[in-house]
């Protein structure tokens, strides 16, 4: 249970009440997701916009999420969390937050604020069916994402080193990497995969956490993002700023058959890719392959109310939004 272990690292819980004479108040923990998974990404250049030609849609995107950890700002041995876990389908969450998780009795002032994405001893919501529900408790996934890119004139091209190109399959042009190009409209992906995180001690514009009154209830929310497995790599602070892009993903569909798979995916050397070129900054993820990209970008996803930011299992990680 390698996310509870790193979690009480990173804010020590040692389960108490108040300890001043000051009044108590209560956190309600929404979870929240962002509008790039419930609306899906549209080509563009603006925004959220995928710069690169490419519609994305998310049929399902399925998270364990949970464990909520709070801290005293000034006192971290005063401590609290929420162990509940739960396996919910991101793009039903509406646009208000879905509320799941509670803790009472906390002082007045200032709190830290962590949270855990993992499935073990995760409850099934009912957005999620049960056979998803049980093929990610089995196979130990943080993610199960469906979804699917389109482009009317929308183009695969595979590594040459690594395409299975059916026989007789003409292609329309190459990249420039050289890859031979072929007719592509419509990729489709599939991806379950353990990615357990930690997030926090999280913040919003460098400040931490979240202030608690006395007699009144604050409400949070851990919100996840859904675009940046099309990051231009792992930029941080404002260090060229964010473009997304999707034709890498396009050129991952091997033997054209429209779906991009886990086998392709870890079949891809990075280095295969002519579409991670300058444009890219790869400088934080140890990852060599497609697949192991993937999973690091979703490690990259969970924020805090909106858009503010969390250490990733411990470390800093910014963007420019």
């Amino acid at each position: 249970m390698r996310s509870q272990t790193i979690l009480l690292m990173l804010l020590p819980v040692f389960v108490a009440c108040s300890s001043t004479d000051g009044g108590t108040g209560s956190l309600t923990v929404l979870l929240e997701a962002e509008d790039t998974i419930t609306k899906g990404l549209d080509p563009g250049t603006e925004g959220e916009n995928i710069t690169d030609g490419w519609q994305v849609r998310f049929e399902n995107y399925n998270v364990g999420i949970g464990e909520i950890a709070v801290a005293f700002a000034t006192d971290p041995t005063l401590a609290t969390e929420d162990e509940a876990r739960f396996v919910v389908d991101l793009t039903t969450v509406p646009a208000s937050g879905l509320s799941l998780w509670s803790l009472g009795g906390l002082d007045e002032g200032r709190w830290q604020f962590a949270y855990a994405t993992a499935t073990d001893g995760a409850t099934r919501d009912d957005s999620v069916s049960t056979v998803d529900f049980d093929a990610m408790i089995a196979s130990d996934w943080t993610y199960l994402i469906r979804g699917t890119m389109t482009q009317a004139d929308g183009l695969s091209c595979p590594p040459t080193s690594k395409a299975m190109v059916p026989m007789g399959t003409m292609p329309t042009g190459m990249n420039e990497g050289g890859d031979a190009c072929y007719p592509n409209p419509s990729v489709a992906f599939e991806i379950g995969i353990e990615a357990e995180t930690v997030y926090g001690p999280c913040e919003v514009d460098g400040l931490t956490g979240f202030a608690i009154t006395a007699d009144s209830t604050q409400t949070v929310a851990a919100t996840i993002h859904g675009d940046h497995l099309f990051f231009n790599g792992f930029p941080t602070g404002d260090e060229g700023g964010i473009v997304r892009l999707a034709q890498w993903l396009a050129d991952c569909d091997l033997n054209l058959d429209g779906a991009v798979s886990q086998a392709e995916l870890e079949a891809i050397d990075l280095a295969d890719l002519a579409e991670l070129d300058d444009r890219y900054n790869l400088g934080e993820t140890q990852a060599s392959n497609a697949w192991e990209y993937v999973r690091a970008q979703l490690k990259t996803q969970g924020h805090f109310q909106g858009e503010g930011e969390c250490p990733v299992d411990g470390l800093d990680h910014e963007h420019d939004h």
